[in-house]
């Protein structure tokens, strides 16, 4: 194909990925109330006393409910956005490099998911609990409904992304980028990054620390052995 042509493929793909975005929002909206549910669970295990949700602006319900849509629909299209990605570069590609991409597209699915999870079931009940925690014991404390749930959405969002680790790994390896000894010399200094981010993300006790760097090395190490594996022979 010609440029014009290539960009008229690129074109219809994104129209394509912008209307199924916008059918799931609108699947969102309606079943909005029963994903605020699934999205309040995690808190309401905690048995927080002194947590309670408002709405201060008379547009927060309908805000409320077009945030819930909006990443809702994110979340699960997020498949279909890598499909079309590998459909739109399927034909530049050579029979070796397409066996590869279909791998890379098979566990960036899965560990997006799997990140999403984590932040979900793990991170999120954490990090709320320490900002529970935090509040003077004197005042209610009753955090805005829209910024919690867009705060949620977007931790649950961003640990889905990070799990694309690995497999922005193994991408700069497939370019020449990254190799396995570049990683495994700066494995001592991932450690420590890791153990600062779990500090900060995370209440200030050693277990919340290591639940969030222990997963974040695993990704590492797993990013190294995908390294050596596709590397050049």
């Amino acid at each position: 194909m010609t440029f014009l042509e290539h960009l008229e493929e690129l074109r219809w793909a994104l129209i394509r990925v912008v209307v199924l975005i916008i059918s799931f929002m609108v699947v969102g909206f309606i079943y909005s109330d029963y994903i605020q549910l699934l999205i309040m669970k995690p808190i309401d295990n905690l048995g927080l006393q002194n947590f309670q949700l408002q709405d201060i602006k008379i547009t927060s319900p309908f805000m409320v409910k077009a945030i819930i849509a909006l990443f809702t629909s994110l979340i699960v299209c997020f498949p279909y956005i890598i499909f079309e990605i590998y459909k739109f570069i399927y034909p530049a590609i050579s029979k070796i490099s397409k066996m590869y991409l279909f791998f890379i597209i098979l566990f960036s699915i899965s560990f997006f998911f799997i990140g999403c999870f984590f932040g979900y079931r793990f991170l999120l009940p954490i990090s709320v609990s320490f900002f529970v925690r935090l509040a003077d014991d004197s005042v209610n404390f009753s955090p805005e409904r829209l910024n919690y749930i867009f705060y949620s959405f977007w931790l649950i969002l961003v640990c889905g992304l990070i799990y694309q680790l690995p497999i922005i790994s193994l991408i700069l390896t497939k370019l020449k980028i990254l190799n396995y000894q570049f990683l495994k010399q700066m494995r001592s200094y991932a450690i420590v990054i890791f153990l600062i981010l779990g500090a900060i993300l995370s209440p200030p006790d050693p277990l919340s620390q290591l639940l969030l760097a222990i997963p974040l090395y695993i990704l590492y190490e797993l990013g190294i052995l995908i390294s050596y594996i596709f590397r050049e022979k």
